[in-house]
């Protein structure tokens, strides 16, 4: 069994669905099936249709385009969309960024000045916090110490740094040539207390100190570019390149 939509030409609704034996008996013989057949002002499918058009090459029922669709007023353009009357086709132009608005007039993407500015600053505060985890990281890198041949791992953390320094101060202050006790990592990971000399503490110390100039150096440097940048730069930002031994 087949079912026949009728629908009215003057206004595309379905008026009636008779059920037949098979589409080519209905088309010789429409009013066997539906008494009121005219063949003037109605028109037939065999498939229910959301919104019916009759196709004026054929002169039969069928689905209407999108196109069609957006002309009559039953869909509209999504932003970034616009009708090409000339070759009855959808356009469709993708978004180049989050601070643009579709502009339907001009058929383009225009920057929107508000969003912009609050991308802006969405990137700018992001990139502040990373920068403060990125010249941690680089202040906290370990440091290597070669003592009777024999490599250490000086864990270069806030607190050790304290603590080499007030046992530096305190041996500058009694004059002594040494400190016994160097909290440091073997090659196995282990923690041991080594002795270093002036010489070797001078060593130790200098290359702590390098590590802050470059890291306060970085910093200050970031901040200021981070204020100017524009946003193309500041999505390309990458704020450990301020940070470089």
């Amino acid at each position: 069994m087949t079912i026949v939509y009728i629908y009215l030409i003057a206004t595309m609704e379905c008026i009636a669905k008779p059920v037949t034996t098979g589409i080519d008996k209905f088309k010789e013989n429409p009013n066997l099936f539906y008494p009121d057949w005219d063949k003037e002002t109605m028109k037939f499918s065999t498939s229910l249709l959301s919104n019916p058009v009759l196709d004026k090459k054929t002169g039969e029922l069928r689905e209407m385009t999108e196109v069609e669709k957006i002309k009559a007023g039953k869909t509209a353009l999504s932003d970034g969309s616009y009708l090409d009357e000339v070759n009855e086709t959808i356009v469709t132009i993708a978004k180049p960024n989050e601070w643009s608005v579709w502009d339907k007039d001009s058929n383009t993407w225009k920057v929107n000045n508000d969003l912009l500015n609050a991308k802006l600053k969405e990137l700018r505060e992001k990139a502040l916090k990373d920068l403060a985890e990125a010249k941690s990281s680089f202040l906290n890198q370990p440091l290597e110490i070669e003592k009777d041949s024999k490599k250490y791992t000086f864990e270069n953390n806030e607190r050790n740094r304290n603590s080499l320094s007030l046992k530096m101060s305190l041996m500058w202050t009694l004059e002594q040539d040494k400190i016994e006790k160097v909290k440091v990592l073997n090659d196995k990971k282990m923690v041991e207390f080594i002795e270093l000399n002036r010489t070797e503490l001078k060593d130790l110390a200098t290359k702590i100190q390098d590590i802050i100039e470059v890291a306060d150096m970085g910093e200050q440097m970031a901040v200021v570019g981070i204020s100017r940048y524009t946003i193309d730069q500041m999505l390309e930002l990458n704020v450990n390149d301020f940070f470089q031994n």
